[in-house]
This record gives C-alpha cells, structure tokens and sequence, in this order.
C-alpha cells in the first residue's frame, strides 16, 4: 500500500512538472494571435506570393520570433509592420501602401473597372435608342441562281 501511495505521489508530480513545463514554454495565446496577426500581413521572404504565417521555413520562424520580441516590447502592429518595411522595403508587406510609387497599384484596377462599367453602360445607351445596328445583313447576290433560290424560299414561306 506504501507503495502504491508513493508511486501515486510520483505521477502526480512528474505530471504536474510536466505541465508546468508546457505551459512555461508555451507563450499566451493572444501573444501568438497577434503575432499571426502581423504575419498574415507580411510575405515570406523565400516563398513567393505567401504570407509569413502560412510559411514553415527557417527564415519565417525567425521573422516570426522577432516580431513576438517586438511586441513583448510594447509595439503595435503598425510599428513592427514599419520595422519590416524599413529594413527590406515595401515588396515586404502583403498590402502595399496606398501612396508613393505603389499608388498605381490600387489606382489602375479601380480606373480600369470603372472604364469597363462606363463602356458597358455606353454600348446599353446606344443599343437601346438604336444606334448600334442589329446584325450584319447579308450581302445582296449577284448571281441569279442564288437570287432565284432565296425567292422560292421566301415565296414557300
């Protein structure tokens, strides 16, 4: 029984060691919510076109532990998104800024949706006053045996 009794005391306490273990290497998880946060907003520096919190390579954990030391430091979210982007410049940056050079990023898609709904209304407008001609007509034959023939059918009709 004696046994049994220090054999139970020994589980329970590697058990609770363990768990203290877990939790201590474990960080909160707002800290890793905010740290997905702001590296859902950033690519991967290796893998094209993906974001740094879907990417499992060295480099990305490494970028991932400097943002959680940036923000176990006090910094928002824009502060280290502005570290990033001033150390490897805006390619860096899932979104790019809406000013400078990149401002032709946002503004030629909205220009060219726009174009294409000011056309689309234009050819709409034109048909429905009659401006735009139905369909092509066919061209009148010279050859009197395909004159003839378009007369029967129309006569048959």
């Amino acid at each position: 029984m004696r046994r049994l009794a220090l054999l139970i005391a020994a589980w329970s306490a590697a058990t609770v060691l363990i768990v203290t273990l877990a939790r201590a290497q474990t960080p909160p998880p707002d800290t890793q919510d905010a740290v997905r946060a702001v590296a859902k907003k950033l690519n991967c520096p290796t893998c094209s076109g993906r974001n740094l919190a879907d990417c499992p390579t060295e480099t990305c954990l490494q970028w991932k532990a400097e943002i959680k030391a940036q923000l176990d430091q006090g910094k928002n979210t824009s502060e280290v998104l502005q570290y990033f982007e001033d150390r490897f410049g805006a390619t860096v940056l899932q979104e790019p800024p809406k000013s400078g050079n990149t401002l032709a990023l946002w503004a030629v898609p909205i220009g060219a949706g726009l174009m294409l709904l000011g056309g689309g209304a234009l050819i709409v407008r034109r048909i429905s006053r009659g401006a735009l001609p139905a369909g092509p007509s066919a061209p009148a034959s010279e050859d009197p045996f395909v004159s003839e023939l378009e007369r029967q059918v129309k006569d048959s009709a």
